[in-house]
């Protein structure tokens, strides 16, 4: 029997607080991307063991040929580690190889061992990793990095470290290979840094593109344009990182657009810890700019391909074996055009097919947070009127009982008639369904601020369901078209509850707001009264369950609710629910509002501050 002083014993000659030497101190490293790649083959080459995790084994295979061993899991990695190191994509990611009960870092690790996420991810997973390890009598910190993959390469990062300070002292040896440390604060406050630091980024690439294209369509030798102001007030290290890129047009080394979109988006999403400010109309513009690389089909470029969508919006073609062309006479063009708030929408030609780049504007960023405040706040109630319900009266009934009743939002069909006749009725943000991403045009062009794949019932009752990858495709191309709009995206019921959260994680990836689940075969319950309603919902409550703990976006709860199982998908994980046949089924537009009333009240939100959010963006 080994007693508490032993087991403490073991622990201090295990990981913290025993020495990190090299030979001794074992390290783990789990995401061999380009950065973590990077990162980890620094540590091998430093004496360091390493043992390593992708889910790809094949990226890990220039470490295997340096010395580190291969696992074939977090917790593998994690049982033979003093140190774990993460540096993975998203905080799904982060969540699945860190805190799975089966597979997860955190159950391989021994007492004393020591996580560190250099991902950058949110700060509220951060604070919930380090409780979790802190639980299990391990330790966290979140050790986010700047200095993109020359920094990574070069042992020249800035590393933003939040946790147990005297943690983070311990560690002084290992991130001495990496970069430069600095201590934050307690949990969270590395992430918090990094979103921060992600903001300024974002700001300095933005900025580089429109001074490069402004000095070229100035007819300015740019190479000299940059060595000039690169020593003065304008020089920065994004400058010294992205500039030459910029003007060699190199556009495929160094960190992927994706995670910028990614981190930009956390700064407008977060507060739901310490941090307060959400208005940020800066980085929301800098977002769209950004998406509107993906939505122009140049998703697979790094950063510096930003200067691509302001020569877009100029009309410049440019590659990298031709010099700079403006557009003919007549067109838009770069003196031209004041902002980027000002730019007309216009076809861009992607894959053969003509995709509509919505027009980016802080105006439209204040009503995207306006619609999903509510998710943030878990008080969002959405009446569904249903995808194939083009029966005028019976959706103003809707639409009234959702204005009248206290819902935050109304889905409707997609028709810009209908469209209109909603906003006609009320001020709530209005939700448009479908299937066919080009449908979506009218509707938004009509009003629409949110639209939303899925609402599938009336498929399944002809025989048709919808597999991942049909789905995965549906929303890559949505995004596409409509880089800016709040999406919302269903979660077949068909799919098994592993594969609806694996599902979940990859539209997370792809641009997804909102992920909305959907009921199954219970849907028919057994059992009368109460239970029944609890049946009835169980199938949408597990998939709210299991994917609002693999992803960090808001997850609505839809299909088979009622004002007894409303609170229940809150509880479960949900940041609000979606009702329609409980309403809509109703021929009564009084009955209708009374039922939105109830589960309004059971939920305790209310319509009026939605509504008066939308005032304020619209005027």
């Amino acid at each position: 029997m080994v007693t508490e002083e032993g087991e403490k014993m073991e622990a201090a000659a295990f990981g913290f607080p025993a020495e990190v030497r090299p030979g001794a101190t074992r390290v783990g490293w789990i995401g061999i991307g380009v950065m973590g790649g990077a990162m980890a083959g620094r540590l091998l080459a430093a004496g360091y063991p390493v043992t390593a995790y992708a889910r790809t084994p094949a990226k890990a295979g220039f470490l295997v040929a340096a010395g580190a061993r291969l696992a074939d899991s977090p917790a593998a990695v994690a049982s033979a580690s003093d140190v774990v190191f993460t540096m993975v994509g998203n905080p799904g990611d982060v969540r699945a190889v860190v805190l799975d009960a089966a597979t997860g870092a955190l159950s391989g690790l021994r007492p004393g061992g020591v996580l560190v996420d250099c991902t950058s991810s949110s700060p509220s997973l951060a604070r919930e990793v380090a409780a979790a390890a802190r639980a299990a009598g391990c330790h966290a910190i979140d050790a986010p990095v700047s200095g993109g993959d020359v920094g990574a390469r070069d042992g020249a990062l800035a590393i933003l470290a939040g946790g147990e300070e005297a943690v983070v002292g311990w560690l002084a040896p290992l991130f001495a290979h990496l970069g430069r440390p600095t201590y934050m604060g307690p949990p969270g406050s590395g992430q918090s840094s990094k979103i921060a630091n992600q903001i300024a980024v974002a700001g300095a690439v933005v900025g580089l593109g429109e001074s490069l294209a402004f000095a070229d369509a100035a007819g300015l030798d740019t190479r000299q344009f940059l060595g000039a102001v690169s020593k003065g007030a304008a020089g920065s290290r994004v400058m010294d990182l992205f500039g030459e890129r910029v003007l060699s047009r190199d556009f495929a080394t160094g960190g992927a657009v994706r995670y910028i979109i990614k981190d930009l988006g956390m700064a407008l999403e977060v507060g739901d810890g310490q941090e307060e400010v959400n208005v940020l109309p800066g980085s929301a513009l800098y977002r769209q700019m950004f998406s509107s690389m993906v939505a122009n089909g140049d998703g697979d470029l790094c950063l510096q391909g930003l200067i691509t969508v302001v020569e877009r919006l100029n009309g410049i073609r440019k590659n990298p074996q031709q010099p700079a062309r403006m557009a003919a006479p007549g067109s838009v063009g770069l003196l031209q055009v004041q902002s980027f708030a000002a730019a007309k929408c216009r076809p861009v030609a992607v894959s053969r097919r003509p995709v509509f780049a919505v027009r980016a504007s802080v105006a439209s960023a204040a009503t995207k947070d306006a619609v999903l405040r509510p998710f943030r706040e878990n008080r969002a109630l959405k009446i569904i009127s249903g995808l194939q319900n083009f029966d005028r009266n019976n959706v103003a009934s809707v639409v009234t009982a959702a204005d009248k009743g206290g819902a935050t939002h109304v889905d409707i069909a997609c028709d810009q008639d209908l469209v209109k006749l909603a906003l006609e009725l009320t001020n709530l943000p209005i939700c448009v369904s479908s299937v066919n991403p080009s449908a979506f045009q009218s509707a938004v062009e009509a009003g629409a601020q949110m639209i939303e794949i899925g609402n599938y019932d009336s498929f399944y009752e002809e025989g048709i369901e919808f597999s991942s990858e049909q789905i995965l495709k549906l929303t890559r191309e949505t995004r596409k078209m409509f880089p800016d709009i709040t999406l919302s995206v269903t979660v077949p019921h068909t799919l098994s509850l592993p594969d609806q959260t694996r599902l979940a994680e990859l539209l997370e990836e792809e641009g997804a707001d909102i992920i909305q689940t959907e009921g199954g075969k219970c849907s028919s319950p057994t059992k009368p009264g109460v239970l029944g309603l609890i049946e009835k919902a169980t199938p949408t409550l597990a998939a709210a369950y299991s994917i609002s703990r693999a992803v960090s976006i808001p997850v609505m709860c839809a299909s088979g609710l009622s004002s007894v199982t409303a609170p229940m998908a809150v509880t479960a994980g949900a940041a609000g629910v979606g009702v329609g046949s409980a309403i809509n089924k109703l021929n009564d537009v009084v009955a209708m509002i009374a039922e939105v009333r109830s589960i309004a009240e059971a939920l305790g939100t209310s319509s009026r501050n939605m509504s008066e959010d939308l005032r304020t963006v619209h005027h």
